[in-house]
């Protein structure tokens, strides 16, 4: 996907590192070393440099520049979306999101219309066991500066998040700018900041040993 930036940390790529050679690899492997490439070859500053680039191509108004970032030993799919108010923009959710890779995508407010920028998105990976889990991810950035931004996560079942929607909504507004969720053998960390067009964070990972 063009708005995927990275080498997918695999088997292949863990071979050619010196600790890992002749051995087995597991999901654990492949997690920890993908934390430990996060800032390979310039990936953060390119996926960052590449939704900015979005955004001022989009123009004023309010949005939501979004940077994900998988850590969890596999290959995250998409499977749903939500938008409370505004929509992606010309960047959609990549379909697949390899394990070392971020996704940088922007989420806007409506055009033409006074309001803000508030969605979420499900990805669907494996646990530390293997598995299938889905990873949920919600920002909210309102119209306006009487209410604050927030960022939201939760880890579920398969199809969990189906008809949850009005659940993460009021997580969400109860939140703040940085929420953690942490659940049988998955972790998100998600964040985001002031202003109207803040940057979001979001790393979707697997626990793992030194």
């Amino acid at each position: 996907m063009a708005n995927c930036f990275g080498e997918v940390v695999d088997n292949f790529k863990l071979n050619e590192m010196l600790r890992y050679v002749g051995k087995p690899k597991t999901r654990e492997d492949r997690a920890r070393e993908a934390v430990s490439l996060m800032n390979e070859d310039s990936k953060n500053i390119k996926a960052s440099k590449y939704v900015e680039g979005v955004k001022d191509w989009y123009g004023d108004g309010v949005s939501t520049l979004c940077i994900l970032y998988n850590a969890t030993g596999d290959t995250l799919y998409y499977v749903g979306e939500h938008d409370w108010f505004g929509f992606i923009g010309r960047t959609p959710y990549p379909a697949e999101i390899g394990n070392g890779q971020y996704a940088a995508f922007l989420h806007t407010h409506n055009t033409g219309a006074a309001s803000g920028s508030e969605g979420a998105v499900v990805y669907r990976g494996k646990n530390r066991d293997g598995q299938d889990r889905d990873y949920l991810v919600a920002w909210s950035t309102p119209f306006g500066p009487w209410y604050s931004n927030k960022a939201y996560c939760e880890i579920g079942g398969v199809n969990y998040f189906d008809d949850r929607w009005g659940h993460v909504s009021g997580k969400m507004e109860n939140g703040g700018y940085s929420c953690n969720a942490k659940s049988d053998g998955c972790e998100i960390q998600a964040t985001t900041a002031t202003g109207g067009s803040p940057m979001f964070h979001a790393i979707i990972k697997t626990p793992f040993a030194p």
